[in-house]
């Protein structure tokens, strides 16, 4: 695994979790929302799971964003 990939799992995951604290929602109440486990929620907002194009769509749709919101790296 090259290290831009594993920039890129943590910059989907900082999205994910930083979202999902703005809109007051606990890991379990978006897993639930999204359908996926909440563990796995855990590992996507660490950076260590590579979640699906379905679960980036899932997501950002509980989160009430378009999908590349999640996938854009933030400006320097």
């Amino acid at each position: 695994m090259t290290a831009s990939i594993r920039n890129f799992k943590h910059i989907v995951g900082n999205h994910v979790r930083e979202m999902r604290l703005s809109g007051n929602l606990t890991q379990d109440l978006l897993a639930e929302r999204c359908g996926i486990y909440r563990t796995y929620l855990s590992r996507i907002e660490m950076g260590k799971a590579n979640p699906t194009l379905l679960v980036l769509v899932a997501l950002a749709n509980c989160l009430d964003v378009q999908p590349f919101e999640l996938l854009v790296d933030p400006p320097l």
